[in-house]
């Protein structure tokens, strides 16, 4: 099936900072005493919307206040971090971006991140060079996140689309079962590993030149 249009995630799959966001995890849960396995950050951090995260965290329910009080320490951390070492686009992405612009492919992107960290990459990355802002999707407090379809279906809508004529590229669990629970037609992983996602049978790519550019061509 001809691919119409694409949704990439974000964090890990256009900006490869999954070791950012690990050391800014561990950084802001060593203030409160708390530590988490990597397979716990696998399932309750990677993808997730913070409020699910903290609620994992502190084991008891947190209003709406406190998550972007929460959110935004953490974030300073994360911001920080990415400053220090400097935001690079993943590999291949901007090539596969102009490509699919030049032939006329819509994109949008749906993140599970907030407003402000948005708007950091906004300032940081370009992002408004390559998406048009209304198809920015990110965590504005009213959709459920991942692996809820939410953020994948308001992308998908604002391109006017149909689910099964969708590619979506993703980097973590909660995403791909984002992606499958949206109905995407097309899922690719990126820079995963066949242990973690071979239960997928998803393609998985290491630089985005290894994407079948035929698909996305009347």
């Amino acid at each position: 099936m001809q691919t119409q249009g694409v949704v990439f995630d974000f964090n890990g799959t256009l900006f490869w900072d999954t070791e950012l966001q690990n050391r800014s995890w561990d950084e802001f849960m060593e203030n409160y005493g708390l530590k988490l396995c990597s397979e716990e950050k696998d399932t309750w951090i990677h993808g997730i919307n913070a409020k699910d995260t903290f609620e994992y965290l502190f084991k008891r329910p947190c209003n709406e206040d406190e998550v972007h009080r929460l959110t935004e320490e953490k974030e300073v951390i994360y911001r920080r971090m990415c400053l220090e070492q400097g935001l690079e686009w993943a590999p291949g992405a901007l090539d596969l971006i102009y490509f699919l612009t030049e032939n006329k492919v819509p994109i949008a992107i749906a993140t599970a991140s907030a407003k402000n960290n948005v708007d950091f990459f906004i300032q940081h990355m370009g992002l408004l060079e390559h998406f048009r802002r209304d198809h920015i999707i990110f965590n504005d407090g009213t959709s459920r996140g991942k692996p809820h379809p939410d953020l994948f279906s308001k992308a998908i809508l604002a391109l006017g689309l149909s689910p099964e004529n969708v590619t979506i590229f993703e980097d973590s669990m909660a995403g791909v079962e984002a992606a499958r629970n949206a109905g995407a037609g097309n899922i690719m992983v990126v820079n995963g590993t066949p242990q973690r996602f071979g239960k997928y049978n998803y393609p998985i790519i290491t630089h985005f030149e290894q994407v079948d550019r035929s698909a996305f061509l009347n």
